[in-house]
């Protein structure tokens, strides 16, 4: 049985190892990390325009060194509002559940190596404590926390794949939202409502700051 875990485990870093390495030397990484090259990316996909936005956002979640607003923005930019939301949230769920499923298979020593031992044991004391499901809710929903690593490091900790991905998925979804409808702005150049979402998307990163200024008592 350890045998077969271990070999699961090698087998979950190899293919990692070579999602990277292929990114890297395709240049896939660096066109994923440049905003209009996404652009050109799903325009490309003609038919398939659907398909290929949700396979950015896969890979986006599952390399999660990629920025995730790049991305997003891009859908809303290239689909629209509500369409970019819609495929966005379905690649990045799809992601989320595969970054868990690795981290699970790779084992608890490999994510640890890959995000530090003191990342995932507070993932784990989070997620494995009595309000577990509402704690991770409020990490997928607050802006600035490392959610596409955490996906990794929540595999390791016990919690119910199908629970995670649909808590993540619905506490990511107001985020997304922002994200998508500030790039339909930028299609349609309406500065005015541009500047509106920013200012909301400000006023609730300065809700969470006060208010873990307030827990923190720092």
């Amino acid at each position: 049985m350890r045998s077969h875990r271990m070999l699961l485990a090698g087998a979950a870093a190899a293919g990692f190892a070579l999602l990277l390495v292929a990114a890297w030397r395709t240049g896939l990484l660096q066109r994923l990390s440049d905003y209009d090259q996404v652009v050109e990316i799903m325009r490309s996909g003609g038919s398939r325009a659907a398909l290929v936005c949700m396979a950015v956002q896969f890979v986006q979640v599952v390399i999660f060194v990629i920025p995730g607003e790049i991305t997003q923005i891009a859908a809303g930019y290239v689909f629209g509002a509500w369409k970019g939301f819609v495929y966005s949230l379905a690649g990045i769920a799809i992601g989320s559940a595969a970054a868990f499923g690795l981290g699970r298979l790779a084992g608890r020593p490999l994510v640890e190596r890959m995000l530090g031992p003191a990342a995932v044991e507070r993932i784990d004391s989070t997620l494995c404590s009595s309000r577990g499901r509402t704690a991770l809710f409020l990490l997928f929903l607050l802006p600035g926390a490392p959610k596409d690593a955490m996906s990794y490091g929540a595999g390791v900790s016990g919690f119910p794949i199908a629970q995670f991905v649909l808590i993540t998925g619905l506490a990511r979804a107001p985020g997304l939202l922002f994200s998508t409808l500030f790039g339909a702005q930028v299609y349609q150049r309406d500065y005015r409502a541009m500047a509106l979402i920013a200012l909301a998307a400000v006023a609730v990163i300065g809700v969470f700051w006060f208010y873990q200024r307030r827990i923190t008592g720092s």
